[in-house]
């Protein structure tokens, strides 16, 4: 259910953060995941410490589906921007985050070490997150943005800037290109 690379062609794309390589930037399932694009999208997992998560109870807003892994070090470098992200605009984007096949008690010590208030599906059995995947490779971290109708907007592999979840909210709320 996750991609690896950015969001929708556009021409120029845009700029590059000092000293990163600049990656094109591209809507929709973006190669990195399986999901349909004009089509609704609904996923259950159990999260953690919390009822039943579905990903359909979050219509109405921009949700950011993070796919990452505790031991993984791009998802602990990117993990501050994610959570500053997530406080950011409570009025119209959330953020749900996805561990695959971890022990809880792994997921909430991270969860604390980096202060994370959102919430945290599981995919305890490594059972429904690595299906969205082509070929079933997974790569965290992994993003997955949906717009508020419960479509796709674009699917992402691999760390993210603060500013493109910022930009990628934009897009998805249909405030930018």
């Amino acid at each position: 259910m996750l991609a690896a690379l950015p969001c929708a062609a556009r021409a120029g794309g845009r700029p590059a953060e000092p000293g990163a390589t600049q990656k094109p930037h591209v809507h929709g399932a973006n190669g990195v995941v399986l999901l349909p694009e004009h089509r609704l999208i609904e996923w259950q997992l159990e999260e953690l410490d919390g009822p039943e998560f579905r990903l359909s109870s979050y219509r109405g807003m921009v949700a950011f589906v993070h796919v990452f892994a505790t031991w993984c070090g791009p998802c602990r470098s990117e993990q501050p921007a994610v959570v500053t992200f997530a406080s950011a605009h409570p009025e119209d984007t959330v953020v749900i985050g996805v561990d695959v096949g971890e022990e809880d008690n792994t997921v909430r010590a991270y969860r604390k070490q980096f202060g994370i208030a959102y919430p945290i599906a599981m995919d305890r059995y490594d059972k429904k997150v690595r299906s969205i995947y082509r070929q079933g490779r997974m790569t965290f971290p992994t993003t997955i943005v949906f717009r508020p109708d419960g479509m796709l907007s674009c699917a992402w592999a691999g760390e993210a800037s603060r500013e493109w979840f910022e930009y990628e909210r934009r897009v998805a709320l249909g405030t930018e290109d």
